[in-house]
């Protein structure tokens, strides 16, 4: 049996899944199995693709029906016999130690479940690839271990999926509903995440600004989605008022300012008008514009929210236990 087993997840970008197949099979580790997941049933490039290898650490799997990025992504994360799972998504790819030195950490701290590298950034352009020089965290950083909670996952997350590494044994327990929505799907799964999580600063990853993407680009689904995790966030916490304080001086400094999301956050699921006193004049002139600008898309949002009422209960459910346990540490 194979120490890591990989999953890399495709829909309908053929080239970019044979560039993220080549750079795994280059890895230095080689003690590996990946399972290749084909999203879209009418597509054979996958199959034919991978049947031309004639590697028999890739196992291919089409998809019966299209199941859509969450659905999808929540097939890694089933206990498995091997020691650590990876996802490699088809956009991305992996430098040619990142399976060596990522298990090399996992093996020397075992109380570490969850760890993920630097990435670099590439960007695509109509038929090129161009290099960014930057990495998603200052290179220069050390290495970090994060605790729950940090106020940057109150709208966001601090992991990335596609360098990402974890045990399998321990895979079930970050299953997210599959009514979330993708661009978030980072953010609620580390409510499910046992702490400390471990970052190495080193970039061993490439992860792609694409000119497609299977996002949503409505922006009442991106507003939506920011203010379930901020209202959880604050709403689970051991201290409302504290937490409320702390998240919305953090974001304040912010560019784009996310302050809309707070009010929003109070109106539909808080309802204490007391924290009313915490906003400064330019949070409410931000709130304002935000307002007017979306007046005729506010019923929409109201509508978003009551349909996904599942998936801000389980980021509730999550958070709230994430702080007991913390609680119950201290």
């Amino acid at each position: 049996m194979a120490r890591c087993k990989i999953f890399l997840f495709t829909y309908n970008r053929n080239d970019l899944l044979s560039r993220a197949v080549t750079h795994l099979i280059e890895q230095t580790f080689s003690d590996w199995t990946c399972e290749v997941h084909n999203d879209d049933p009418a597509n054979s490039f996958p199959a034919d693709y991978v049947r031309s290898l004639n590697d028999p650490r890739f196992i291919m799997i089409n998809h019966k029906t299209n199941l859509g990025g969450t659905a999808s992504f929540n097939l890694a994360f089933t206990p498995c016999d091997e020691d650590y799972i990876s996802i490699l998504e088809e956009d991305n790819w992996w430098e040619p130690t990142f399976l060596h030195e990522m298990i090399s950490i996992m093996d020397g701290n075992p109380a570490i479940n969850i760890a993920w590298s630097n990435m670099f950034v590439w960007k695509e352009n109509v038929g090129s690839w161009e290099n960014m020089h930057k990495t998603i965290w200052p290179e220069a950083e050390n290495d970090q271990i994060f605790r729950w909670p940090d106020c940057r996952q109150a709208l966001g997350a601090l992991h990335s999926t596609g360098a990402m590494i974890y045990r399998g044994k321990n895979a079930g327990n970050y299953i997210i509903p599959d009514r979330c929505e993708l661009s978030v799907i980072e953010s609620a799964r580390e409510r499910t995440f046992e702490y400390p999580i471990y970052m190495l600063s080193k970039p061993l990853a490439n992860f792609s600004l694409t000119l497609q993407t299977n996002r949503s680009k409505d922006p009442i689904v991106w507003t939506g989605s920011q203010v379930m995790l901020l209202a959880s966030f604050i709403q689970g916490s051991n201290d409302k008022i504290k937490t409320f304080r702390d998240t919305l001086s953090f974001y304040r400094t912010n560019k784009p300012n996310p302050v809309s999301a707070f009010f929003l956050a109070l109106i539909f699921y808080t309802k204490n008008f007391s924290l009313l006193r915490y906003f400064h004049l330019r949070d409410w002139l931000a709130f304002g514009r935000w307002y007017f600008k979306n007046i005729f898309n506010f019923h929409r949002l109201r509508k978003y929210l009551a349909k996904n009422r599942e998936v801000y209960n389980f980021l509730m459910k999550n958070t709230v236990k994430q702080n007991q346990m913390k609680a119950d540490q201290q």
